[in-house]
Order: structure tokens, then sequence, then C-alpha cells
């Protein structure tokens, strides 16, 4: 099945590579096939793609470590659906700050600091 797939939609195969670099293990052809938008990708629109993307950063920023992680922190988690790649980024750019800045010394004099840009 998958070869005529790919034998029909020239970027089918180019976009089953991306899914699975994405979903690794996790992923199956028919998964693959449940999100993937032939069209949209024949016009360059790879948004499927990104919401994939999407899902798996907010399903890893809400395990069970990171949510306990984040909590010692003080800091809350507020992941909604129309999240997109960009915004998952800058927030998990943000969780890396707020555990790097954890660690120092004047902790304490930042978080003021670290709560605002955390808004």
């Amino acid at each position: 099945m998958d070869n005529r797939l790919f034998s029909i939609d020239p970027y089918a195969g180019i976009s089953y590579g991306l899914y699975n670099a994405v979903k690794g293990e996790d992923g199956s052809f028919e998964d693959f096939l449940l999100h993937y938008d032939s069209a949209g990708a024949s016009d360059g629109d790879n948004s499927w793609l990104n919401k994939i993307i999407t899902e798996n950063t907010a399903n890893a920023l809400s395990s069970p470590e990171v949510l306990e992680a984040m909590n010692t922190l003080g800091v809350g988690l507020d992941l909604t659906s129309s999240m997109d790649y960009f915004d998952a980024q800058v927030y998990a750019a943000k969780m890396q700050l707020m555990q790097a800045f954890s660690k120092r010394d004047d902790y304490e004099e930042m978080k003021p600091l670290l709560e605002q840009l955390m808004s």
C-alpha cells in the first residue's frame, strides 16, 4: 500500500520520513495516513506536521517528570490546543531558562524578573 501511495504522491515519501523523524517508534503508517494532507503537501503546506510536532511537544511538557519539576520551581503549565510549533518552542526555551536560573545562587533575587518573563 505505501509503495502505491509513494508512486502516486511524490511528497508522501518525504512526508513519511519527516513523520517518522518526529514520531519515532510511536508512529505507524496508519497514523501517518490519518494525519497526512496530500493536497496541502503538494501546495507546500505542512501544517499537518506542525500539529503532530505541537502534540508531541505538549505531551513531553506535560509528562509527570516535567510537571513535578515545574511545580518545584513554582511555574504553571498552560498549554492550549491553539499553541503552534513556534509557541511550543518558545515555551520550552522559557522552561529551560527557569530551570537554569533556579540553580543560581541569586535565584531569589532573580525570581521576580523570571516570573515577569514567564507571563
